[in-house]
């Protein structure tokens, strides 16, 4: 079956789309914020070092939580969807939901960890202006 997650994940195909899309953004600002480096040489072991910590719960919303019907559910930030004025159906926010999150990221870079760090490499320019959602969630699939 498809799935746009790159690594066998405990979740169904849709959320572990979701997982996969916020592990994505958490890598994303963690190595934009911490990565300084311009030396190509520098980029990869501080990269490597970064990924695990884009792993720990409290990279993830406090509120999460899980909406939407079975085949169409999401991970969202219960206070973002709050705070736009949203509604929530089917919601699930008991506690396990930075857990499962943890475990996707981990699941991700078991599998991804040497393909992102040769790609923080080989990004030219500032790393969190690349596309890394299209590269871990979709293209280590072959589907970009």
């Amino acid at each position: 079956t498809w799935s746009c997650a790159p690594a066998q994940l405990d979740l169904a195909d849709d959320l572990a789309c979701s997982a996969c899309s916020f592990v994505s953004r958490s890598m994303r600002l963690l190595l934009s914020s911490k990565l300084k480096y311009k030396n190509k040489s520098e980029k990869g072991p501080n990269a490597r070092k970064l990924l695990r910590d884009a792993c720990k719960e409290d990279r993830y919303p406090s509120q999460l939580a899980v909406i939407g019907d079975p085949g169409k559910q999401e991970f969202v930030d219960f206070q973002d969807v709050m705070n736009n004025g949203g509604t929530v159906t089917n919601m699930v926010m008991d506690g396990k939901q930075r857990g499962q999150m943890k475990d996707a990221c981990l699941a991700i870079l078991d599998s991804l960890e040497d393909d992102i760090v040769k790609q923080v490499e080989q990004t030219k320019g500032r790393v969190g202006g690349y596309n890394w959602e299209k590269f871990i969630c979709v293209s280590q699939n072959g589907y970009g």
